[in-house]
């Protein structure tokens, strides 16, 4: 594996695994992110909310050593570390806080597989998504907010109220609005 440097990578579990993964992990002492949604579960009976992965079978982990990295594959449920070239995909701090962001508000998130072109960049200056670095797009007639996960290519998209937003310059990091 070379030398190891502490960041954060990409677990891979097996379906219906993330929540059990990420509690043995929490149970060994490595820090995990498992990003959650609240879903609208209907039964015969009654409605339910439940928490779903907003990702599933996937788990976010901060790893800082080497032995952290064998003991969390050991762990059962865990599949294998998402890679790419052979090479332990690494995730940037930015994108996690994105992502720690978006599971915070919880309701109203869609993730999708489709291609988006790239929007006008904002930057979300109040409310609970504030410091959130995201896009403005049309989505099946509605605006969206869309924020993009570049390791699991997908788009995470949801509903903002606009005067949440301050348009940004990212090569001169300059808010324009």
């Amino acid at each position: 594996m070379g030398q190891f440097s502490p960041a954060w990578c990409l677990i891979y579990t097996r379906s219906k695994q993330e929540k059990k993964v990420a509690g043995l992990l929490s149970k060994h002492n490595i820090t995990c992110l498992l990003p959650l949604k609240k879903e609208i579960s209907k039964r015969r009976d009654r409605v339910k909310v439940i928490d779903e992965p907003l990702f599933p079978s996937y788990v976010f982990v901060q790893l800082q050593s080497l032995t952290e990295y064998t003991s969390s594959l050991n762990l059962e449920g865990v599949c294998y570390y998402v890679k790419f070239n052979n090479q332990i995909a690494k995730i940037s701090e930015q994108e996690i806080e994105n992502i720690r962001l978006l599971s915070s508000v919880a309701t109203g998130v869609e993730v999708s597989f489709e291609r988006f072109q790239k929007g006008t960049e904002y930057l979300i200056e109040q409310g609970p998504l504030s410091g959130l670095f995201c896009e403005i797009i049309e989505y099946k007639g509605h605006h969206k907010l869309l924020v993009r996960v570049q390791i699991l290519q997908r788009a995470v998209l949801m509903n903002l109220p606009v005067d949440y937003l301050a348009e940004v310059t990212r090569e001169k990091n300059i808010l324009v609005g």
